[in-house]
């Protein structure tokens, strides 16, 4: 039987909890859902049943009354207020919006080009004050796949857009602290970071890393320095946005994510006490800026760095949310590879090794 918690005047009707694709055929009733499913699922076809609309993503995780899986799929039936499309990223605006959208729920393939071309041109179709959570869809294999479907077929270089009318609450919260900077970052292409302060960005890098860790580049995997050193953005009066170095060539770094040319950089340092502090924060803000008292569900998108880097921890960092809200709260969401939010009303950013907390 599946998990169920009944919601009532918000985004999402009910959130369910199935360990098996098979399972959805029996349970779903007429409605539409969105389904977020691990990556491990078994999953060779997708589900035809008269009556049920679907769209979904597969994640590397998905979180749900406070746990984590690989295997098993989230169904999120949408209220009869909301609403739920598929489009192309290269042509964000073929978004529809209502004029009364307050809140929206974004997945994107998460390996896509144009992320933050999406996100920037998005942002400007959107209705004044939309509050705004998200995340990257994809494996943890890192290759891009078609991981976005709908009752037809599957979709790469496209994001699944649900809008609703009720208000949501948004928390972005990372917890890295900065080891070294500022940097300038002198010659990068997308997201390859070529030059820093005009040397091989690498060089930097490395240098900074092992006088800080006592580790070797030479003997010791990249993810291992890069799961706990990652960069920072530096940005005027906010918090910097946390950019994941995902493989270098010995010179150039790849970044999950996009970077301006001039953009100033720090060399972050994780401890994991301040991670579980962040993400608690992350709540705090969601829940204050949530303008009813009323808590339907919490909506997590976190991502799966933070997962890989807290390990035994990570169970800790979800309780730390929850300790938020009324204990009968459902936890639910995803572990992404990126993370999306406009907290700051000036933009849709795309984070890294960042916890988005939703209130709904």
């Amino acid at each position: 039987m599946p998990l169920r918690k009944l919601l009532e005047h918000a985004m999402f009707e009910c959130i369910s909890f199935f360990e098996r694709i098979e399972d959805l055929h029996v349970k779903l009733k007429k409605g539409t859902y969105v389904l977020l499913i691990a990556e491990e699922t078994p999953f060779l076809e997708i589900l035809q049943k008269e009556g049920v609309t679907l769209c979904g993503a597969i994640f590397p995780r998905v979180i749900f009354k406070g746990k984590t899986y690989t295997q098993g799929i989230i169904a999120a039936k949408l209220s009869a207020t909301s609403s739920m499309q598929i489009i192309d990223m290269d042509e964000p605006q073929q978004l529809r919006t209502d004029p009364n959208t307050s809140a929206i729920f974004a997945i994107v393939d998460g390996f896509s080009t144009q992320i933050d071309d999406f996100l920037e041109e998005f942002y400007s179709l959107l209705p004044e004050k939309t509050k705004l959570i998200g995340g990257g869809a994809g494996k943890t294999n890192l290759i891009q796949e078609p991981v976005i479907f709908d009752t037809y077929r599957f979709y790469m270089n496209a994001a699944i857009i649900i809008t609703s009318p009720h208000t949501i609450g948004v928390g972005v919260k990372h917890g890295w602290k900065p080891l070294l900077g500022p940097f300038i970052a002198t010659s990068c292409k997308g997201n390859v970071l070529e030059k820093m302060n005009y040397q091989d960005a690498f060089t930097i890098y490395k240098e900074a890393v092992e006088n800080e860790s006592g580790f070797c580049f030479d003997t010791t995997p990249f993810f291992q320095f890069s799961q706990r050193y990652p960069l920072g953005i530096v940005r005027y009066n906010k918090d910097f946005i946390v950019r994941e170095p995902a493989s270098t060539d010995g010179n150039a770094i790849v970044l999950v994510g996009d970077l301006d040319e001039n953009s100033v950089l720090l060399i972050l340092k994780g401890e994991k006490e301040d991670l579980l502090e962040a993400a608690k924060e992350a709540a705090q803000i969601s829940r204050f800026n949530k303008e009813e008292d009323t808590v339907q569900s919490i909506l997590l998108i976190d991502c799966i760095a933070r997962y890989l880097f807290l390990e035994e921890l990570f169970p800790k960092e979800l309780e730390a949310i929850s300790s938020v809200y009324p204990s009968k709260s459902l936890l639910w969401g995803a572990l992404s590879l990126g993370e999306i939010a406009n907290a700051n009303q000036e933009g849709i950013e795309f984070y890294n090794k960042t916890c988005v907390v939703g209130t709904l």
